[in-house]
């Protein structure tokens, strides 16, 4: 691999916020690792609150980029998001960044549906209203925020090809969650530079993440088992609103809608759970693993990073749902990480 592709890789990672001594011990150790961003999830029925994780992350770390990846706008009003992350931000200056999504489990929990697109566009430009001009439009209604708190980046998560086009266009960043196939990153960056030319943009004004699940292993097979539980979740994604535009196989396609209409969202990011055995039942673990993961060896997971950065996919953020999340972290740095610094 060329030295112009090594020294442009980047790694994030999201945490889910569990008790403060742990959760706090994660962060500082992202940071001591080498990551670049660290991710905040956000799903009150699951996880403790996204804002006092946000919180202790920007109080416990010196250097790293850090923010809810992501909230909805389906259970946090803008004022109260942006007022939120503003708080923050005045905690660890030019570090804060804001993810926001349709809603996946925080919605399910709570009972409500996801936000359609028109939603998540007018949610989105309210907080970004909020932060320039202190007041915007929001359902018919003005809404303010009367102190002026630090700018902060809106990332916007897609998943599928109108979302693609629509972070481009809005967004400062895109968390991009649609696989690490070739070709299907090739077509996501297409999305994004669609959306972003329609503002006047180009795709070099956009800060690209691609989401994705990791693990590292003696086996590939022994690392894709940490992560069975997250790549359940990926089918479900998949099939969120419509599986058209998202270069799944034919015969797939059946049982990924069938992954989404039988997940168990109060068993979100479970390991063992019945999400695990549905995606075993239906025979999608291997298509999953190599779509939606990071995951073998250390060098199959660079080899997987090389063939991906060939491909468009330049700054790799990783959800790591099982236990050992200090071991995985440190083995990353060390195994796989360091082959591109």
């Amino acid at each position: 691999m060329g030295r112009h592709v090594e020294s442009s890789v980047k790694f994030g990672i999201t945490l889910l916020p569990s008790p403060a001594s742990e959760y706090i011990d994660w962060c500082q150790t992202a940071e001591a690792a080498g990551f670049d961003m660290i991710g905040i999830a956000d799903s009150q029925s699951l996880y403790r609150e996204v804002f006092v994780g946000t919180t202790l992350c920007a109080l416990n770390t010196e250097r790293v980029r850090f923010g809810p990846l992501v909230i909805n706008p389906m259970t946090r009003h803008p004022a109260v998001a942006a007022s939120a992350i503003a708080t923050v931000a005045e905690l660890a200056p030019g570090r804060a960044i804001l993810g926001i999504g349709t809603g996946d489990s925080a919605v399910h929990n709570a009972g409500v549906d996801p936000a359609d697109l028109a939603e998540l566009r007018a949610y989105t430009t309210a907080i970004q209203d909020l932060q320039s001009k202190g007041i915007a439009e929001y359902h018919g209604r003005q809404v303010k925020l009367t102190w002026e708190g630090p700018r902060v980046p809106i990332y916007v998560a897609a998943s599928g090809p109108k979302t693609l086009e629509l972070a481009g266009e809005i967004a400062d960043g895109v968390i991009i969650l649609t696989g690490l196939l070739p070709e299907v990153i090739e077509d996501s960056i297409i999305r994004v530079r669609t959306g972003a030319e329609k503002s006047g943009r180009s795709l070099d004004d956009l800060d690209l993440w691609w989401f994705h699940w990791s693990a590292v292993a003696d086996t590939r097979d022994a690392a894709i088992d940490m992560i069975k539980m997250s790549l359940a979740s990926g089918a479900k994604h998949l099939a969120r609103f419509t599986t058209i535009g998202k270069h799944i196989p034919g015969d797939l396609e059946p049982k990924i809608r069938e992954v989404k209409r039988r997940y168990r969202f109060d068993q979100h990011q479970q390991p063992g759970s019945d999400n695990v055995r549905l995606i075993e039942e239906l025979g999608l673990v291997d298509y999953l693993a190599d779509r939606m993961a990071i995951a073998g060896t250390p060098q199959e997971c660079i080899a997987k990073i090389e063939s991906a950065a060939e491909a468009g996919a330049h700054q790799f953020c990783m959800h790591v749902g099982f236990d050992d999340k200090t071991g995985f972290m440190r083995a990353w740095s060390a195994q796989v990480m360091s082959a591109f610094k």
